[in-house]
């Protein structure tokens, strides 16, 4: 599942904002179903890390509370924030820093769930790099995305410099370089290196203490304006991660495989039980806290956090960018 740059969100904004795009009608009623129909923009290529969305489709839980979700895949150029921002879509998914930036640059996105508690963006290095934690990365050169706020955060913690490489799409360039530093995913790119030959070894960005929740963002007017349809999204998608999560991932994983002839059922056991195992869809709930829950309190750390290493340039409250109005139990 990959992030898109955050000066690309506030670009592609800018020209929806001076082309004079207009908010279509994100929720409609089939008269002949009565289901209420959505959409959800996904932020990559149908592959586990959105396992959950699929359980609820194929097990009926959207059915279920009068919804019809249509699952958009993403990839390259799917925009999920900025097409989420323009009203194209109601809902998408991100990480809680983008979503911050994204607000502070004036785009009308909401979160109202988490997706996973802890965030699985690793840096990915051949096994025989010398590099083997990240404050041994002073001086080197990292491909990520730009605008990626983690850059700026291990700079100032670890007090070292860190060249940015654009980010290319594939791993042919990280196989043919040994001496390649690239951002991932230790849910996806690790397997799929090793299976082709290559050893690798991660340094997870949640070690440092930069450790964003993933979540569910909405349309900030749709979530005014339909708050019974959100309410019943975020419920039902909740049934499916934890479905997927705690049960057979078997109905969503048939429906990736048909959707990204690329993930293939070994790759999809490797992420599902890496997900399990490093909990980063149930984290460390306590007893009473349901998959969703947002802590505002680790919401205000992050905030700070992002003002003092300047990637925010003010002071966030946090109702501008989240809402608990619709979790399970709300904080």
């Amino acid at each position: 599942m990959k992030s898109p740059s955050l000066i690309f969100i506030s670009l592609v904004f800018a020209l929806f904002h001076f082309a004079g795009c207009q908010r279509s009608e994100l929720a409609t009623t089939d008269q002949a179903t009565s289901l209420t129909k959505v959409q959800l923009q996904l932020d990559w290529f149908p592959e586990p890390a959105h396992g959950g969305f699929f359980q609820a489709a194929e097990k009926g839980y959207y059915a279920e509370v009068g919804l019809e979700v249509e699952i958009i895949p993403g990839g390259p150029g799917g925009r999920p924030i900025p097409k989420v921002a323009a009203g194209q879509v109601a809902f998408s998914m991100g990480r809680s820093d983008d979503i911050m930036l994204a607000v502070q640059e004036g785009l009308p996105v909401l979160i109202v769930a988490a997706l996973m508690q802890h965030d699985p963006q690793a840096i990915l290095l051949h096994a025989s790099h010398p590099v083997n934690k990240l404050a041994d990365l002073d001086g080197h050169a990292i491909m990520a995305y730009p605008g990626s706020a983690w850059i700026p955060y291990l700079k100032k913690h670890y007090g070292i410099e860190i060249d940015l490489l654009p980010m290319s799409y594939g791993l042919a360039r990280f196989v043919a370089d040994p001496e390649l530093i690239q951002a991932c995913f230790v849910t996806d790119e690790p397997f799929r290196l090793e299976q082709q030959g290559t050893a690798v070894k991660t340094l997870l960005l949640s070690d440092s203490g930069y450790d964003p929740y993933r979540v569910i963002v909405a349309h900030g007017p749709f979530v005014a304006e339909n708050p019974a349809v959100v309410r019943a999204f975020v419920a039902a998608s909740l049934r499916g991660w934890a479905d997927y999560i705690n049960g057979d991932p078997a109905p969503a994983h048939e429906r990736i495989g048909r959707e990204n002839d690329h993930m293939t059922p070994a790759q999809m056991e490797f992420s599902h039980s890496e997900m399990i195992r490093r909990r980063f869809i149930t984290g460390d709930l306590q007893e009473g806290e349901s998959l969703g829950s947002l802590d505002p309190q680790r919401l205000d750390g992050h905030a700070a956090l992002l003002l003092e290493v300047g990637v925010l340039s003010a002071p966030l409250p946090r109702e501008r960018y989240v809402t608990f109005e619709f979790l399970p139990h709300s904080p």
